[in-house]
């Protein structure tokens, strides 16, 4: 699967694009079981809510020990879908580095490698309509100087979403010339709240403003969340800010602890 040039286009414009029936029901059933298991493994060790803030990242919820999750893991390909084989099949990994991991580098940079920054499990439980998130912009969570790595989080619920159980709202680019650059507070007016079947898929430009409302549903709300960034994004000590995961194989440089 590849994008249209007027997708591309489009995501450029308004600093998103869904892209529907993204994932195969088998793609979806694999991302779901593995979202069930890690969630199991968080409910021992506390609430999905007040404890982990509804955000489950594989590689760091604690079900691999700390010693497993090498800065290699965090930064090879093969190491990290090796680690990752033994939660879930070979499938899963293969399926975010290379097909969530094409369509992203298309958004991103065609000159310049693509990296898996992070991936995690956005749960929300039934009848917790505490569980929002607020307006955001995924790229404040990193330095200014990490900011000039471009960033693409594709939001991919493994239910089907609307504003009765958490999905996400959207307020899309004010000014194309401008993306990201947005006039004052957030404007109801202009956002919108997504509707989407299980397997579809919004790519986020990392400047886009968003939030999503509490799930006030009788079923838990799932959402896989794969990041990808235009190189490696770092600490100024060298260290990796996150995940760098190649999507092709290529010398693994392991970067300083």
């Amino acid at each position: 699967m590849l994008l249209l040039p007027e997708q591309i286009q489009f995501y450029r414009t308004h600093g998103y694009l869904v892209v529907e029936e993204f994932l195969t029901k088998e793609e979806v059933q694999l991302y779901e079981d593995e979202a069930q298991q890690l969630t199991n493994y968080c409910y021992e060790q506390g609430d999905i809510v007040s404890d982990w803030g509804c955000v489950i990242e594989p590689l760091g919820c604690g079900y691999y020990d700390d010693d497993q999750v090498t800065q290699q893991v965090k930064s090879d390909r093969l190491s990290y879908i090796s680690l990752r084989a033994q939660s879930a099949p070979r499938a899963l990994p293969l399926c975010t580095l290379g097909k969530f991991g094409l369509l992203a580098q298309q958004l991103l940079s065609q000159d310049q490698p693509t990296y898996l920054l992070n991936e995690q499990y956005i749960v929300k439980p039934p009848h917790s309509e505490s569980a929002q998130f607020a307006w955001h912009q995924d790229v404040l969570y990193f330095s200014e100087s990490q900011r000039q790595h471009s960033i693409v989080s594709v939001w991919t619920p493994l239910t089907s979403v609307s504003e009765c159980n958490g999905t996400v709202l959207v307020e899309p680019f004010h000014d194309p010339e401008n993306p990201g650059v947005y006039r004052g507070m957030s404007d109801e007016r202009g956002s919108f709240a997504a509707r989407m079947e299980a397997g579809s898929a919004m790519f986020m430009d990392g400047r886009l403003r968003h939030c999503s409302s509490g799930n006030r549903g009788a079923s838990f709300r799932v959402v896989y969340m794969p990041q990808f960034s235009v190189g490696r994004i770092q600490h100024d000590g060298g260290t990796l800010a996150a995940l760098a995961i190649p999507l092709e194989e290529q010398a693994c440089i392991t970067p300083t602890d």
